[in-house]
């Protein structure tokens, strides 16, 4: 019996330890936690470090190269030169004459420096670009998760406030059906009303099975997008509250002109275009003359022994310049030019395409602001309006005034006023993120 109790007291213990703690966390916290560990952000982070070493690869064309070298050869026949004859003390017009030693050795040391190449210049200036870019890219990255977080943060605090709304609904909604059981048996009910009653409480918990599961799938995707663990419980600790509309605070002009300067998507097609106008400048460079000064210390060996010590290492050296001037390149370099001006038109013609869509995207989302103002004053007055007359009713059934069904119209009608309000209180919220993105005044911590 004391085995049997010391078993199922270490299953508690093992059951309790394991039992995980839900992690309450704001919507500021969460955006905190994306920016460390949503992966996509990760990984453009990578992208980032990657064309800064691409940049510094690029730079290094322009900088000195020095190489050291060392060989040794072992020659089976001696190396053989070809001499006049008369040089050689024999009557051939040409004698061949063995040279050298069996064994050389030689070293050397060589440095280059570009003086004239524009080509290299111009090109480490797209790469410049190239990474500038980047960073554009990995800010607007930010933005966008900043407002995929916000969304779904939202999306599970509607869900939450339906499901607690829906939970209210079925109380009274059983309550009901177990009064209209009663006054049935009674013989004081029809049984059409039993029937309606139960229609609705399953309704309801059919309601909240649903909104269940989907916010069990939209805490998934919230975890996913802040980069935590899936079996880590998540608890919001924000609630789903209602604010007072803003009135006129948004002007279309203003808010294009904001978006000009902080949307990073903008700045990504600006850097773009300026970029596609260096490609040009860097393939006409090519056409150029490029001037490398030069210099090499050589020494060398040879003899038929390995008595190192007894070797004579005679030095060369030489300094110089070295010209490289293309002549004739099979059309290559004007089919390059060609394609970068191509290249630069398009991007122009992204660039008006991009700010003409931020325009159309800022009016319907102003008119979209404009519209959810409206209707969260509109929400907000039918809740009140909806509360009042389920009070009277309430009181004219408990005066025995009106019937149950009146009273159960009621209360539907209150509870359809309190989801359309959260509803309009989500869109509120949601249209107001979407906006503040479209300006690019949205970005992660």
């Amino acid at each position: 019996m004391k085995r049997s109790n010391l078993i199922i007291l270490l299953l508690l213990m093992a059951i309790s330890g394991s039992a995980q703690t839900a992690k309450r966390i704001s919507l500021p916290e969460a955006l905190s936690l994306a920016a460390t560990g949503n992966r996509q952000l990760q990984i453009q982070a990578l992208e980032e470090a990657y064309r800064r070493e691409v940049t510094r690869e690029t730079r290094s064309r322009l900088l000195p190269n020095v190489a050291a070298g060392a060989g040794y050869q072992r020659y089976f026949d001696r190396q053989v030169i070809f001499l006049p004859g008369s040089f050689a003390g024999t009557a051939k017009p040409v004698q061949d004459v063995a040279v050298g030693g069996k064994n050389a050795f030689n070293g050397l040391v060589s440095a280059s420096q570009p003086i004239l190449n524009e080509g290299a210049w111009r090109q480490t200036k797209a790469a410049v670009y190239d990474e500038k870019i980047q960073r554009e890219k990995t800010a607007d990255l930010k933005g966008n998760l900043g407002t995929q977080i916000s969304i779904a943060y939202f999306d599970m605090l509607l869900m939450q406030s339906q499901l607690a709304l829906h939970q209210q609904s079925l109380e009274r909604n059983e309550k009901a059906l177990k009064d209209t059981r009663s006054l049935f048996v009674q013989g004081r009910s029809l049984k059409q009303d039993t029937l309606r009653a139960f229609i609705a409480v399953e309704n309801l918990r059919s309601s909240i099975s649903y909104l269940h599961n989907n916010l069990e799938v939209a805490g998934i995707q919230l975890k996913r997008l802040i980069g935590m663990d899936d079996s880590t419980a998540l608890e919001l600790s924000d609630t789903l509250a209602a604010e007072m509309p803003a009135t006129g605070a948004y002007v279309l002009e203003e808010a294009m002109a904001t978006a000009v300067q902080r949307r990073n998507d903008m700045a990504v097609q600006q850097l773009l275009t300026e970029k596609s106008a260096v490609d040009i400048a860097a393939a006409k460079a090519e056409r150029l003359p490029q001037i490398n000064a030069v210099g090499q210390y050589q020494v060398q060996a040879q003899a038929d022994n390995f008595r190192l010590g007894q070797y004579v290492w005679p030095p060369t050296s030489f300094v110089g310049l070295q010209i490289a001037m293309p002549i004739f390149t099979g059309n290559r370099l004007k089919a390059k030019i060609s394609q970068a001006g191509i290249r630069k038109q398009q991007e122009m013609i992204g660039q008006d395409d991009l700010q003409q869509s931020v325009r159309a995207e800022l009016a319907s989302l102003l008119s979209q602001w404009r519209e959810a103002n409206e209707q969260l004053r509109i929400q907000q007055r039918t809740v009140e309006l909806a509360q009042i007359s389920y009070g009277m009713m309430d009181d004219r059934y408990r005066n025995g005034l009106s019937t149950r069904l009146e009273l159960t119209d009621a209360e539907l009608a209150l509870t359809q006023a309190r989801l359309n309000h959260l509803q309009a209180i989500y869109l509120h919220k949601v249209v107001h993120v979407r906006l503040q993105r479209a300006q690019g005044l949205l970005q992660l911590p």
